[in-house]
């Protein structure tokens, strides 16, 4: 489907798990990059366990460069797993090269939206009668 929409002049932004699948959406045409390092791990309904951060820039970097070795022109973002925060991804991007950016999705959407319906659920709570 990325081979299709990219003949298609559709802008393409697959998440990749491995260096091979990073390799086969550099070859596929892929225009941005997403490596997945897996489910968010913040917030009520985070995943139990994931990588640590120092793992998930490993794995990032190495996925960034397979894919790089085919299509020098793609662009890489970083995404999931223990990458929840602004602090999280600022780590990613100190400590890879090539990385350009952050893919948002429940850490953008999810987690902030917890956040302000707990607090506003607090202040319901506190109304006194």
């Amino acid at each position: 489907m990325i081979a299709k929409a990219h003949k298609l002049d559709m802008l393409t932004t697959p998440y990749v798990f491995s260096e091979e699948d990073a390799e086969k959406m550099a070859e596929a045409g892929a225009d941005i990059l997403v490596p997945h390092v897996g489910l968010t791990t913040k917030g009520t309904i985070g995943a139990a366990t994931a990588l640590t951060l120092e793992e998930a820039a490993k794995r990032v970097q190495a996925m960034h460069d397979a894919a790089k070795r085919i299509n020098p022109d793609i662009i890489v973002l970083c995404h999931g797993g223990p990458i929840a925060e602004p602090e999280d991804a600022q780590y990613i991007l100190d400590n890879t090269e090539g990385i350009v950016g952050f893919f948002g999705a429940s850490s953008i959407e999810r987690l902030p939206t917890e956040v302000a319906i707990t607090e506003q659920v607090r202040k319901f709570k506190a109304i006194k009668y």
